[in-house]
């Protein structure tokens, strides 16, 4: 393992000479007579610890570790004010800033030696920590998603008429909202946990089916009218149940993604929709991003009663629903991933195999 380094900030040539004297046995130093050198230097490396003087010309300490604590590269580098200032108000203000630890000039240079390994080593175990907590993170975030293709796949498979449309709508899904995150009006609605939250939910948002009798939900031909006010009650029972979930797990907003999902999607923008008559935006964003790919999903596929119908022919569908059924803005960004929601439906198939959804074998 390499020497650790060290930007040395001060506008002193003395002070460098007297800590390149204690370090540089040990350490890679960098010297830097004012800030505007340091950001220089910071642009071609990132040292493990920064010794940052306060009494500078044009730019002084306190200015320097604002801007380094507001950095998303450099936030995380530890500071030692290393100063002549002995003030304790000065004291207690670098450490209100962020510094890690301050040492007075003249210094000690075995005291300031060990004060610079200390904070290394409390730096480094830092990153550790939170390396392995991201691990873990990331593990928990792959078992929700197994958990929750899984019990989508669990749920289809009562299901003898749309199987795969579950999976299907999950990746068109995915492919819709991660185009619709370039796009600046929907940036603020849609940060980046909420999508993950969004695209976890989308497979589960006909859970609801679970509780519909069997001569309904696996009937061939068409439902009549009271067969199918049965089957639109899977869009309140999965609500339901997710409004029941969500106050009983810590991820709250997860329930609160999904349940918009589960209730909300059959709505249309004209309001003529179900269970609740929701029309424009009183509907959620999520939920009607998922109407769209929803019928999308069941244009393309193949039932008892129909053929599918071509990717050109069920686009041509959802435009002509456009301000009725659908969102009008949502229906003219679709349209212009066409091309990208042609390859997700040629190579779905693929897709559900690398994204390991369960199935049943009957």
């Amino acid at each position: 393992m390499g020497k650790k380094s060290i930007l040395m900030v001060d506008d002193v040539k003395l002070n460098h000479e007297a800590a390149r004297d204690v370090l540089e046995d040990t350490y890679d130093l960098y010297e830097a007579l004012s800030a505007k050198e340091a950001f220089d230097i910071l642009g071609t490396i990132i040292p493990d610890l920064i010794l940052l003087d306060i009494i500078m010309p044009v730019m002084d300490g306190y200015e320097m570790l604002k801007i380094l604590k507001h950095n998303e590269k450099l936030k995380h580098i530890p500071v030692i004010f290393l100063t002549a200032d002995n003030r304790p108000e000065a004291e207690v203000e670098g450490f209100n800033s962020g510094i890690v630890d301050y040492i007075t000039k003249p210094f000690v240079p075995i005291v300031m030696k060990k004060r610079i390994e200390t904070q290394i080593e409390l730096a480094e175990y830092q990153r550790s920590l939170e390396a392995k907590v991201a691990e873990k993170v990331e593990e928990i975030e792959q078992m929700y998603d197994l958990i929750s293709t899984s019990f989508a796949g669990l749920v289809e498979s009562r299901d003898g008429v749309t199987g795969g449309h579950l999976k299907n709508t999950s990746i068109y899904f995915s492919a819709f909202v991660k185009h619709l995150i370039t796009i600046p009006r929907y940036q603020e609605q849609l940060s980046t946990q909420m999508v993950k939250k969004a695209c976890r939910s989308a497979p589960l948002h006909d859970v609801g089916k679970i509780a519909i009798k069997d001569a309904v939900l696996q009937k061939a031909d068409s439902l009549n009218h009271e067969e199918f006010e049965q089957m639109k009650m899977h869009s309140v029972i999965g609500g339901q149940l997710f409004e029941f979930i969500k106050d009983r797990i810590p991820d709250r907003e997860f329930g609160e993604i999904a349940e918009q999902i589960a209730r909300y999607h059959h709505e249309k923008w004209n309001g003529q929709g179900y269970p609740d008559g929701l029309k424009k935006t009183e509907i959620p964003l999520v939920a009607r991003i998922m109407s769209i790919v929803d019928v999308y999903d069941a244009l393309t596929s193949e039932r008892p009663y129909k053929k599918p119908f071509s990717h050109e022919k069920s686009m041509a569908i959802i435009a002509s629903k456009s301000g009725i059924d659908f969102d009008p803005d949502l229906v003219t960004e679709f349209l212009n991933i066409e091309s990208k929601m042609k390859g997700c439906l040629r190579t779905k198939e693929e897709v559900l195999i690398r994204q390991q959804f369960f199935t049943v074998s009957k």
